[in-house]
């Protein structure tokens, strides 16, 4: 993989492939988790880009799209908004024209908004049918006072109401800017042929024109970060040198891990601007630990979604906590699968999910029963949690390499598909400040001893949030 900086600071993340088929992700910080009020601007931001361009109308966007792309979307999550498909590599050019101008240049024209409002409040009736995410919805409804996911990333039904084309054209002009996005390109063409075509469509964006208020705090914390750099720059020459003397390293790889070490610096002084532009700082309200029961008369089953908060977490503990769900919720040989299926056929399924997103940050176990099954269910799954105390080292090394080799394959697998790999990576780089983040996920999995997996698992799975729809 390859990476690189445009002028105005959006970054490029470039990864090789011998497909045929190109992906491409734009993944902006510009999700739902950044609303304050009217809930669902992000959400009808994203839409709206769709309406039309400077140079498009909306038929021909949507018959380029059409023409160009064997699959593409568009998405708003909490964290961020994402625009992305697969083509052919022969059509990269086009793609990336087409949709740099989608994201750079809309229109924002009021012929089309109050009927795109209206087809949002559609979909809005369409949101809950499904009861899984009705089910999450309540919970999230139920068990949080102020946190953004309280409500749909859709928004409500007032506040889309309240929703003006003003409105819209200010959240653009707030969060759509080139220091809060990454571009991910996954293709057979050349870094280099990527690079000049990324930068021949969106070097024109300008950068965030930042506040006065903001000025002086990013001058300092730039100055302070150039001083402290050339501090430690000759203190990594130094020890670079002794690591040569050492044979730890050659002496022809000093310069390339300098350039690693500027690069890394960089990025951290952009993610330091960009939290400054932006004035962010997530901050993740407990949910109560209790249960929640609603009733929803159109339903033959009843749902039930259990959520953990993960967010002070850091990455060891998450790598931990990846492995410690191949053995407690993941797949047909898992703890909660056994347990609940093949020795007590209470279930037909069971989910889990780590969602590490920012503004989320939840591990969530999901499953459906008869109504009669719900209690019993819910022991079933504490005890199995209770249980994990007393269990004591419970994997030998060859079950724990074992575990590892699930994740990492489950991964591979659904990363056979560029537009995925893409999406994680811009997704990532959007919410963490480094698509690294991802990348290294899967290394050093084997240093990870029963003591700390467990430890994690045990402490996450110590507070539950559980919701019933019956």
């Amino acid at each position: 993989m390859e990476e690189y900086i445009l002028k105005n600071n959006l970054k490029l993340i470039y990864n090789h492939t011998e497909s045929e088929l190109t992906s491409i992700c734009i993944s902006i910080d510009a999700g739902a988790g950044v609303e304050t009020e009217k809930y669902g601007i992000a959400h009808a931001t994203e839409h709206m880009v769709y309406k039309g361009t400077k140079n498009r109308t909306e038929k021909e966007i949507n018959e380029e799209l059409s023409n160009l792309f064997g699959f593409n979307n568009a998405m708003t999550n909490f964290p961020y908004v994402i625009y992305y498909g697969t083509l052919l590599g022969e059509d990269l050019k086009k793609g990336v024209d087409l949709l740099s101008d989608i994201v750079l240049n809309p229109s924002f024209n009021e012929i089309g908004f109050k009927e795109e409002m209206d087809v949002i409040k559609e979909e809005l009736k369409e949101w809950d049918e499904e009861l899984e995410q009705y089910c999450e919805d309540k919970l999230f409804l139920n068990c949080f006072n102020n946190r953004r996911i309280k409500y749909p990333i859709i928004g409500t039904k007032e506040s889309l109401e309240n929703i003006t084309l003003n409105d819209i054209k200010n959240f653009y002009s707030e969060y759509y800017f080139p220091e809060n996005t990454s571009v991910v390109i996954i293709s057979s063409a050349k870094f280099d042929k990527v690079k000049d075509i990324v930068e021949g469509y969106f070097n024109k964006w300008k950068n965030r024109i930042i506040d006065n208020k903001y000025k002086k705090e990013i001058e300092d914390k730039i100055k302070d970060k150039i001083k402290d750099n050339s501090m430690f720059e000759a203190k990594l020459k130094d020890k670079l040198r002794k690591d040569v003397l050492e044979k730890k390293i050659k002496f022809s790889e000093i310069e390339e891990k300098i350039k690693e070490y500027i690069l890394e610096t960089v990025k951290q002084k952009m993610k330091e601007v960009k939290d400054i532009v932006s004035n962010k700082k997530i901050e993740y309200e407990v949910p109560k630990a209790c249960t929640f029961d609603n009733k929803r008369d159109v339903t033959n089953t009843c749902k039930i979604k259990i959520v953990c908060p993960i967010d002070k977490l850091n990455e060891k503990e998450m790598k931990a906590l990846r492995i410690f769900n191949q053995y407690f919720g993941e797949g047909v040989n898992s703890i909660l699968y056994d347990t609940l299926r093949t020795k007590n056929g209470l279930i037909y399924d069971v989910i889990t999910k780590i969602a590490h997103e920012n503004y989320i940050k939840l591990y969530k176990i999901t499953f459906s029963t008869a109504k009669e099954n719900v209690n019993r269910s819910i022991y079933l799954v504490k005890e199995c949690i209770g249980k994990l105390d007393l269990i004591g080292q419970p994997l030998d090394k060859k079950q724990m390499q074992q575990l590892i080799k699930n994740f990492k394959l489950k991964r591979l697998f659904r990363e056979e598909q560029s537009i995925v790999l893409a999406k994680e990576l811009a997704t990532y780089d959007c919410m963490f400040g480094d698509y690294k983040i991802y990348v290294n996920e899967v290394d050093e999995l084997d240093v990870l001893t029963n003591e700390v997996i467990f430890e994690v698992g045990n402490r996450v799975l110590k507070n539950l949030t559980i919701q019933i729809i019956d």
